[in-house]
């Protein structure tokens, strides 16, 4: 058996790596690419991950990210044919359009209907879906995959790596930083150069950061970028205020996530996996509501916040935080005990293919 793992982003690839280690322990053979991208740069090191790198991110604009998109396809077909996979996983347009073409069947794993222009290459492409039980099969059909075709898994993404892999890395300065104050409160900005946000600012929390460094003046305020020149900008803007920590490298998300008071994201990854440990979480997505988030805000694990409402809102939670916080690890801990490993739903899909070689 031999399977094809294309991952082209961080969170693709904490989630992927659970099921290639399952598949080598199961003697397949397993090929596995990805992209030039600084986080991922990060991570492939730390987690001793041997992939081989074809391409790069496309950056903010439309014609780059297409420009790299079929340059990335020309260089996979050589790869990808030579090696002959009997089935592919991935969530990239690319790697769904080499398999279409070479006749290897797709599996698409995704979370994500609200990014419409990844969908759109890679749903109608793929022979099996797999995604979130929360994730109405409505709101993938329409991109061109039959209902049958579509398997849930019982779980949210976060749970596949948070129970597989130990990520408990944190730079050693931040770490002591952290020490030093009373409370942490984590932000993560938004994914500015996303096709479904497309912003031409660094991040439109720019302000709240800097209000509540003067509000929250025993606390410790960390700002994740997600990108180089956004990191260079924020340590700019936010340079003399003591309080403020941007981190500079890479680091490993959980082992931040269970040092701090609050965590407050932009929707996506982070804040679920904040709050699945047990972190009283705060999603400021600037878009329509996700299915897993708005499964998450109903579930009270996630509060929902605009921007200019941020800074009250950590404020009044942190004038309570041991009762918001015994509430979330309670909840929680209720959630945990009711979702299944999404790893057992993907190897019994790869078997199938595995059975028919």
């Amino acid at each position: 058996m031999k399977l094809w793992i294309d991952f082209l982003t961080p969170k693709q690839l904490l989630f992927f790596k659970p099921v290639w280690d399952e598949a080598e322990r199961r003697g397949w053979r397993v090929l596995l690419t990805t992209r030039r991208y600084r986080e991922i740069d990060y991570l492939t090191e730390r987690l001793g991950v041997k992939a081989y790198v074809v391409g790069r991110h496309g950056g903010g604009d439309l014609y780059s990210k297409l420009k790299c998109g079929v340059n990335r396809m020309r260089r996979l077909l050589e790869l990808v044919n030579s090696f002959k996979p009997d089935v592919a996983l991935s969530t990239s347009p690319e790697a769904a359009r080499v398999a279409f073409g070479l006749g290897v069947p797709h599996v698409a794993a995704n979370d994500s209907p609200h990014s419409r222009a990844v969908a759109k290459l890679v749903v109608p492409l793929s022979v099996k879906l797999l995604t979130p039980w929360v994730i109405p099969k409505e709101s993938w059909t329409h991109y061109g995959i039959g209902r049958d075709d579509i398997v849930w898994y019982k779980a949210i993404d976060p749970v596949m790596w948070l129970k597989h892999l130990n990520l408990n890395y944190i730079d050693e300065k931040l770490r002591n930083e952290i020490s030093e104050r009373k409370h942490t409160v984590t932000i993560r900005v938004e994914e500015v150069q996303a096709s479904y946000i497309m912003s031409d600012k660094p991040t439109v929390l720019e302000e709240a950061i800097a209000k509540l460094s003067q509000r929250l003046k025993d606390s410790l305020i960390v700002v994740l970028p997600r990108y180089g020149w956004q990191m260079r900008y924020l340590k700019r803007r936010f340079k003399g205020l003591r309080n403020v920590y941007v981190v500079a490298k890479p680091i490993d998300g959980p082992a931040l996530m269970k040092l701090s008071t609050i965590f407050v994201g932009s929707g996506g990854t982070m804040t679920w996996e904040a709050a699945l440990l047990g972190v009283p979480s705060i999603s400021c997505y600037p878009k329509e509501l996700m299915d897993v988030e708005r499964f998450l805000i109903d579930f009270g694990l996630v509060i929902r916040a605009r921007s200019e409402e941020l800074v009250d809102l950590v404020e009044s939670l942190m004038s309570r935080i041991d009762e918001v916080k015994a509430r979330q690890v309670e909840l929680s801990a209720k959630l945990w005990g009711v979702m299944e490993d999404p790893l057992e739903a993907f190897m019994r899909v790869l078997e199938g293919f595995h059975s028919k070689t």
